[in-house]
């Protein structure tokens, strides 16, 4: 199953790299986090993240890949895949109606390699709504239908995401992530909030190299871990992000 799920990564990578004529940018980094305090399992993680996006002529792709090793299993594999397509780029108009400035078509793969026995899968099906908010690279709030191949019921999971840079003196700074809230009928169990907010400073600004090399935190935080009442996780994780 690992093999497999970097198998997708690497050929969705492939596939949009061969299509130079669609594509318009692309943004690529690779994280190191480490932290403790994670429930169910190894209460240490260190972790490699790639992470992709990019813009083609109909829309948008996102993908990431994370290679967590812990000290209970070894090795965990696990990444998600949302391509989107967006309103603006298939109509040829702009849709600007107060702060939604795009409205999207999205699709969603997740997949792990845990459990060993029964693999993770799951997909989603919904709708992105691109916000114009100043000073933010990007604001996006997702609205999905979700499945997990592990629950019997389809539920909902709403996603905020953003990324935006702020400066304090010659200091360069970004501030990103996400949240996920998942319904109860999504999960199987309790409705859960996962959250992973990244605090960076532009450590490449400093040595003439701005927006490649970033240091900081990344504050996680999982309430309901896996839709099980009162599992909550917490960790302040050391981040390093090379972007290329």
């Amino acid at each position: 199953m690992k093999k497999l799920i970097i198998l997708i990564f690497i050929s969705g990578l492939s596939i949009e790299s061969q299509s130079t004529e669609l594509f318009e940018w692309s943004s690529n980094n690779i994280q190191f986090l480490s932290g403790s305090g994670f429930e169910l399992g190894s209460s240490h993680h260190n972790t490699i993240t790639l992470e992709h996006a990019d813009g083609w002529k109909y829309g948008e792709n996102f993908l990431f890949l994370d290679f967590i090793q812990r000290d209970d299993i070894g090795l965990e594999v696990y990444g998600e895949w949302y391509p989107r397509l967006s309103h603006n780029k298939l109509s040829g108009k702009d849709l600007s109606l107060g702060l939604i400035k795009d409205f999207s078509i999205l699709g969603g793969i997740n997949a792990g390699s845990e459990p060993s026995n029964d693999p993770f899968v799951a997909f989603a099906l919904g709708a992105g709504f691109s916000l114009d908010i100043p000073y933010a690279e990007f604001v996006q709030l997702d609205v999905m239908a979700y499945k997990s191949d592990e629950v019997n019921s389809t539920g909902i999971q709403i996603t905020p995401s953003w990324s935006i840079p702020f400066s304090i003196g010659r200091l360069n700074f970004k501030f990103r992530g996400f949240l996920d809230w998942q319904s109860a009928s999504a999960t199987g169990g309790e409705d859960f909030i996962l959250t992973q907010p990244q605090l960076l400073l532009d450590v490449g600004h400093l040595l003439s190299h701005k927006n490649k090399l970033y240091a900081g935190v990344e504050y996680w935080y999982w309430h309901n871990k896996f839709g099980i009442d009162g599992v909550t996780e917490q960790s302040a994780q050391i981040t390093l992000l090379y972007s290329f």
